[in-house]
């Protein structure tokens, strides 16, 4: 894992393979002295949560904090304001997967706007080498072209107004 800067948190989006292991390995290299992880479906214990990451108990307990309110990419950046307002943070690692972090990052700016984001990719199997996941990255490219057109849109209404 290279190395990131340090930053006030570590924000994991749940949905994807190595997002949360990833998440966990930041925070005991002391990226950040705490990690929250958005959009954990209520079902899913902490036990599950700290065996994915691969804290031991003690560092889950200290330092990781469950968001079980969001449930997709604009709940996460919603929640994710909410708790860094909360705690007056300013830099943040964000931590998902490569095909959804441009997406992600679109959310975060605009939930968000001042805060520092600091991008962390976790690498999946591209859709020209794994075709399986082709659908998965044009359905993200998708959202990510809609986000931003959006935001586009409305910034340009704003300068006319």
């Amino acid at each position: 894992m290279p190395d990131s800067p340090r930053a006030d948190a570590i924000i994991v989006l749940t949905g994807g393979v190595g997002r949360l292991a990833t998440g966990g390995e930041l925070l005991r290299r002391g990226r950040a002295p705490v990690l929250m992880i958005s959009g954990v479906h209520p079902s899913v214990t902490d036990r599950d949560i700290e065996d994915q990451t691969g804290l031991d108990s003690a560092d889950f307990a200290c330092c990781v904090v469950l968001d079980r309110i969001a449930s997709d990419t604009v709940g996460n950046a919603t929640e994710t304001a909410r708790w860094v307002a909360a705690n007056s943070y300013q830099r943040l690692i964000i931590v998902t997967s490569d095909y959804h972090l441009p997406r992600s990052l679109l959310e975060m700016e605009r939930a968000m706007p001042g805060v520092e984001l600091i991008p962390y990719p976790v690498v999946t199997t591209p859709p020209w080498i794994n075709p399986g996941n082709a659908r998965l990255w044009l359905q993200e490219y998708a959202k990510y072209v809609t986000v931003w057109l959006g935001r586009s849109f409305n910034a340009a209404v704003g300068r006319r107004a």
